[in-house]
């Protein structure tokens, strides 16, 4: 006799040896055995969970002569007292059961041959004529069609059980007419327990994690993990042991991912390239290794989020204590992170023309996503330099001024209360340093220096130094008085010598001064026609002025700087040494800006006329009382110089 593989020779020859389809056998078994029969039943499911078996099994039910009506207990074909129609299904060869592939047997005119042309006919010896239609979805929609009556009100004594793969393709016409079952796929540890059976019967010495590797490779269906089963058999004989399982089917093996994942958390881009360079070295399959990590990925995250759900965890590789230790060093976010990128991998692989340099980019791509710092954490480290900056946490060192001037010196330092170590983007070290001034100036020219070093030496495009800025800039804009140039104390500082001095250093000021906008997308540069907000511009710039000076009291600087010539019309007051006598500079008489006058009439939009020979008055009076021109004039504070007229 041939050799039979495992799979059909360890086919479930009664309801109770069918595994993992406890609930569908037990609901069929009792409508036999009730009289609860249906006359069309559709099993749908994966591949190898037992649906054509169950098919064959509920026909042998319905025409088992061991009784006069149907059977719950067919017989089983090693049963020296088994009848003949029992018999006879489970080899295929019953002639009032007939099985065949819609795949083979897709049009109407097969269905018609097949069907309807011998359903009148009675069964021959068996209660029953059964018709089992495997991958019915094959089938056309004009043989669809045909079944449609037929399925609706079939003749006496006629059964229909269809089995497909893919439900979604069946025509809802036919499954309103049928008993729908879905078949599940089948735990791990019930296609574990089912191969130790097996092996136990056919005499094979296979250790228990080779065992479990076999059925863990059939990913739920109990056939694909037999014929794997038969496979390692003729790879390594009677005894097995898990790395025969991995050499002969071309898995990865748990060691494989145990290694590949604990490189990826600790930063080792090399020792992944060196794994795939092992699977290549070995020929496994490496979209077979994409999906076994896969899984693993999916066994780390589904321990940290739902440990104590044993169930869930049926076709884990690893142990519990495995699990745990594999998992401490991830979140659940890069566990998600970390299966979204290597499924994009694994799609990619299928048509990779090089499939080793997608694997290698992919994993070298998981490990780079170890730098990735969560949402959260940098919220919290963000919120530690608010409140450090909030709280004013400086360390002031002031130094006496009763040295000379040119060691007199003034530091500044920043301390937080948490290491910048933990802060996740670079931090300017010019923000938390020691910032140290010299002066000659005396008090005045400190306070200058100090609006210089805290509003340009700490100023970095990092978003820290950003808020530094921010707080210094408002030291920076204190009141005039507090930043004379001058003081009592030191009465040389009246000199031509000091004012050029501090002409220079303001200057320097002024031109370094940080102006620093916030990033501007091309949508907000985009022009929106909008007249009320247009005319509100224009009346917001009569109002105030176009004033686009950095610094508020630069008019002040320039006003002690040039004295009478200052282009402002204000006064400024100078103290001299003794304290009793103060000079004014005259302000100007005419000011660069007079605020308009809002509550006179509109100024009228209408345009003169001009003579055809105007004169030059003709002219003037033309151009100063054009609207145009006017608005000009007021915006950009100009004034006419010349006139003259432009033949064409």
């Amino acid at each position: 006799m041939s050799y039979q593989v495992i799979a059909r020779k360890w086919r479930p020859q009664t309801f109770e040896e069918v595994t993992g389809q406890e609930a569908i056998t037990r609901t069929l078994r009792n409508a036999v055995e009730h009289d609860r029969l249906h006359h069309a039943y559709l099993f749908s499911g994966a591949r190898g969970v037992g649906k054509t078996t169950t098919a064959r099994l509920l026909a042998k039910a319905l025409n088992c002569h061991k009784t006069d009506e149907p059977n719950p207990q067919p017989c089983a074909p090693t049963d020296p007292a088994a009848c003949a129609s029992c018999v006879e299904i489970a080899e295929s060869r019953s002639i009032d059961v007939l099985e065949f592939d819609a795949a083979s047997h897709t049009g109407v005119d097969d269905i018609r041959e097949i069907i309807l042309e011998g359903i009148n006919i009675n069964p021959a010896r068996d209660r029953y004529k059964v018709f089992i239609v495997d991958e019915v979805h094959m089938l056309s929609n004009s043989s669809f069609n045909a079944l449609l009556k037929t399925l609706e009100e079939p003749p006496p004594r006629v059964a229909f059980i269809m089995a497909t793969t893919e439900l979604h393709k069946v025509p809802d016409t036919i499954l309103s007419r049928c008993q729908e079952f879905e078949f599940r796929t089948i735990p791990t540890q019930k296609i574990y327990d089912r191969l130790k059976i097996i092996a136990e019967a056919e005499k094979i010495n296979v250790s228990a994690d080779a065992l479990r590797e076999i059925a863990r490779s059939g990913e739920g269906s109990m056939r694909d993990a037999q014929s794997n089963f038969d496979q390692v058999i003729s790879f390594s004989g009677e005894h097995i042991e898990n790395k025969d399982v991995v050499t002969a089917l071309g898995l990865a093996g748990s060691e494989m991912l145990t290694k590949t994942v604990k490189a990826i958390a600790q930063n080792k881009p090399a020792e992944v390239l060196n794994v795939v360079d092992d699977l290549i070295g070995r020929g496994q399959d490496l979209r077979n290794f994409s999906r076994d990590l896969l899984s693993f990925f999916r066994d780390l995250l589904i321990f940290k989020m739902a440990g104590e759900a044993e169930h869930l965890l049926d076709t884990a590789v690893l142990s519990y204590d495995e699990l745990r230790e594999n998992s401490a060093p991830f979140s659940e976010s890069d566990l998600i992170r970390f299966f979204n990128s290597l499924s994009e991998t694994e799609s990619k692989l299928r048509e990779a023309t090089q499939p080793r340099y997608v694997l290698e980019i992919g994993l070298v791509k998981l490990v780079e996503m170890r730098r990735v710092a969560p949402i959260e954490k940098i919220l919290e480290r963000l919120a530690k330099l608010e409140n450090a900056l909030a709280t004013e946490n400086f360390q002031t060192e002031n130094v006496a001024f009763g040295k000379p001037a040119e060691s007199v010196a003034e530091k500044k330092t920043l301390t937080v209360d948490f290491p910048l170590e933990d802060v996740p983007f670079p931090v300017s070290t010019s923000a938390v340093s020691a910032i140290e001034t010299k002066n000659s100036f005396g008090t005045v020219n400190e306070k200058v220096e100090q609006i210089y070093d805290e509003g340009i030496s700490n100023y970095s495009n990092d978003s820290v130094s950003e808020t530094i800025v921010e707080r210094q800039s408002d030291q920076a804009e204190s009141s005039f008085d507090e930043i004379l140039p001058v003081s009592a104390s030191q009465p040389e500082s009246n000199s031509p010598t000091t004012l050029l001095t501090f002409a220079e250093n303001a200057a320097r000021i002024i031109e370094s001064m940080p102006i620093k906008l916030p990033p501007i997308s091309s949508e907000e540069l985009e022009h929106i026609e909008d007249t009320w907000l247009d005319d509100a511009f224009e009346r917001r710039l009569q109002q105030l002025g176009d004033d686009l000076r950095p610094i508020k009291n630069a008019a002040q600087f320039v006003a002690l700087l040039l004295g009478e010539n200052q282009p402002n019309s204000f006064t400024a007051k100078i103290e001299t040494t003794g304290g009793s006598a103060a000079a004014f500079a005259p302000a100007k008489n005419k000011p660069n800006f007079v605020v308009p006058n809002f509550n006179e009439a509109e100024e009228s939009m209408e345009i003169p006329v001009l003579p055809e020979n105007p004169t030059e008055e003709e002219m003037w009076s033309y151009a100063q009382n054009h609207p145009l021109v006017k608005k000009a004039l007021r915006i950009f504070r100009g004034k006419i110089v010349e006139v003259k007229k432009v033949t064409s």
